[in-house]
């Protein structure tokens, strides 16, 4: 197997999928980020009520790094999603393209993914298939 085979460049072979696994990831992300803010508020009225309420300025403080903190885990998420759903979405293309390959009338094609990759059995699948279907072409 040719190493540019080995080693595919494009991250985003199939953006519909991976880009609605990173929106799911960031939706979390954000609904954690409200969650945590509706926690402190509540927090904050309560101990307010209290009397020993912290100084509003304190929130200054507190706030800015915990905004900063979420848009770290934000963009982490976005390049963490893109390498983890390339290693689904990666296999699934370059069966489809052999399997395309196979119907066109090409024989011996082979789906040959990359070590890491997932989907190995449905690959092996794939290829006794295409070769039952090469064996009735010339049987």
């Amino acid at each position: 197997m040719r190493e540019d085979m080995q080693r595919r460049r494009i991250k985003v072979v199939d953006g519909r999928f991976q880009y609605r696994v990173i929106a799911v990831s960031l939706f979390i992300v954000l609904l954690g980020l409200l969650l945590f803010a509706a926690l402190a508020a509540l927090w904050y009225t309560v101990v307010r009520t209290s009397g020993r309420a912290p100084a509003p300025e304190l929130l200054l403080v507190i706030l800015p790094p915990l905004l900063v903190n979420d848009l770290v885990i934000m963009a982490v998420a976005i390049v963490v999603g893109i390498y983890a759903t390339h290693r689904i979405a990666g296999p699934v293309f370059r069966m489809a393209a052999d399997i395309d390959r196979a119907l066109s009338g090409e024989r011996g094609v082979r789906v040959s993914l990359r070590r890491r990759d997932s989907f190995a059995e449905l690959a092996e699948k794939v290829n006794a298939l295409i070769e039952r279907i090469d064996g009735a072409r010339t049987g």
